[in-house]
């Protein structure tokens, strides 16, 4: 959502990392100006301190601005990272020795690891790939705490970066102190929601489920980022369990083909979106920008790709945690996929809806209640105290602007990664006693205080009333 006056985001959601770049509060302010509804925390990087100040960056940007937005914990999942060794280059044919400890005195070719379990599955053929693929080798000799490895694609080494053996994955707890630890700062600190790296399965995402039970804080939300073999083999039975998935992209990439990765998006994206469950596209969304103050007329048709699949969402991620430009970064994110939302083919969202059958009379009224708004092209305003409505409108992929508003701001942050659902804070006017005809109005208030909704225009407002079993549409043209 824009926070200029009355401008508003279309579509596909924009959310951005915080970092090194943008780790300020100008850069946070303009950002959510820009139309950035939510920020990532990647706790890879840095220390609670560090974490602290990003957070209070983004509440107080959000508080000025009277804004709904989301906070993204995501916690570093089972992988192996190289140790710290200085860094340095290789070249074809050169030969690195991976190790599973720093030794005093060792040569400039070797590579500490952070677990030895890696040695457990290395053979010789094995084929290594260093960070994102920056240096690619193929072992030669393995141990039990080393493996000899033959440069194949030349690069750089550079510590903390991950290591990964295409076509295996290394047996590691999902969890281990450090990220435990992790779950419970996310908890204490009340963040939106929580990603993690690295699922393998539905047991992994319901573990973290029972340790926010546990701790208190069942109300953060779980977004599981696809990005291994066995994350995508398992893909429709995590997406079941959780609250969204994110398509990792760049760790995909080392861990299949290159040339698949569009492929496997595209099929997690509709497998995920016909189970009502937001889809966030990640990695590379606009890598130009790194160092460029413009898009490339690739990232362009990039996130014209990724706006045409009907995702919920794009991530940047070095584009504004270490890039040159992050405020820019989100506003030509934001006005690419505004672009694209408008000349996008009204047969791609009649497609989707093909294969979503309402069964109950909520899913048959909101199908009703989309469609007929959209054939008066007016916005929907929608106030909710479950949080039950809002997803089935948004899976629908509605080519009309919804507006949403609730007692509990909480479910509201969770709707900045939801598709063209427009999060509007009403709640310090309300209680969750409050009726929906009171929830409705206050919405509609707000909404056209904010500049949202001008004279002339159509609104459809949804209502629920409980007991009743009845769910109602009034259509009214804004005086």
């Amino acid at each position: 959502m824009y926070f200029q006056k009355g401008r508003l985001s279309k579509g596909i959601k924009v959310l951005a990392t915080i970092g090194p770049s943008s780790a300020n509060m100008d850069a946070i302010k303009g950002m959510i100006r820009y139309g950035a509804s939510g920020f990532r925390i990647n706790m890879s990087f840095g220390d609670a301190d560090t974490w602290n100040t990003y957070i209070d960056y983004v509440r107080g940007a959000a508080s000025e601005f009277d804004a709904v937005i989301s906070l993204m914990g995501d916690v570093p999942g089972p992988q192996i990272r190289s140790g710290d060794f200085k860094p340095f280059n290789v070249q074809k044919g050169e030969i690195v020795t991976f190790r599973g400890a720093s030794r005093p005195g060792a040569s400039t070719a070797e590579v500490p690891v952070s677990r030895r379990e890696l040695f457990e599955v290395l053979e010789p053929g094995d084929t290594i790939l260093y960070g994102d693929g920056d240096v690619e080798l193929r072992v030669i000799e393995a141990g039990g705490d080393y493996a000899n490895c033959i440069v194949t694609a030349p690069g750089t080494f550079i510590p903390g970066k991950k290591v990964v053996v295409l076509g295996k994955e290394v047996p590691l707890p999902f969890l281990d102190e450090k990220q435990l630890a992790l779950v419970k700062y996310i908890c204490e600190k009340k963040f939106t929601y929580i990603a993690l790296s690295y699922v393998r399965n539905e047991q992994d995402v319901l573990l973290v489920k029972d340790l926010l039970n546990q701790y208190g804080c069942s109300d953060v939300g779980i977004i599981s980022k696809i990005e291994t073999p066995s994350g995508v083999k398992n893909a429709e039975r995590v997406s079941k369990v959780s609250d969204a998935v994110l398509i990792a992209r760049g760790d995909l990439g080392v861990h299949f083909p290159i040339e698949t990765v569009p492929i496997l998006q595209e099929q997690i994206t509709k497998l995920a979106t016909e189970l009502g469950k937001p889809v966030i596209i990640a990695t590379d969304i606009l890598e130009s920008m790194i160092e460029s103050g413009r898009p490339s007329r690739s990232d362009v048709v990039g996130i014209y790709n990724v706006v045409y699949s009907l995702a919920d969402a794009v991530l940047l991620t070095n584009e504004t945690a270490v890039g040159k430009h992050p405020v820019e970064a989100v506003k030509w994110a934001r006005i690419v996929a505004d672009t694209a939302f408008e000349n996008m083919p009204g047969v791609l969202t009649d497609q989707l809806r093909k294969h979503i059958k309402p069964q109950s009379l909520l899913e048959k009224y909101v199908h009703g209640l989309v469609s007929f708004a959209e054939s008066l092209e007016g916005s929907i305003i929608a106030y909710t105290k479950t949080g039950r409505t809002v997803p089935l409108i948004s899976r629908l992929r509605p080519r009309v602007p919804v507006y949403v508003g609730s007692w509990n701001r909480r479910l509201l942050e969770k709707y900045t990664v939801y598709y063209n659902v427009h999060p509007v804070d009403v709640s310090m006017q309300l209680t969750e006693t409050d009726d929906y005809e009171k929830g409705v109005q206050e919405l509609y208030l707000k909404a056209r205080s904010k500049g949202y909704l001008r004279p002339g225009e159509v609104i459809v407002k949804s209502y629920v009333k409980p007991g009743l079993n009845v769910h109602e549409i009034r259509v009214e043209i804004i005086m």
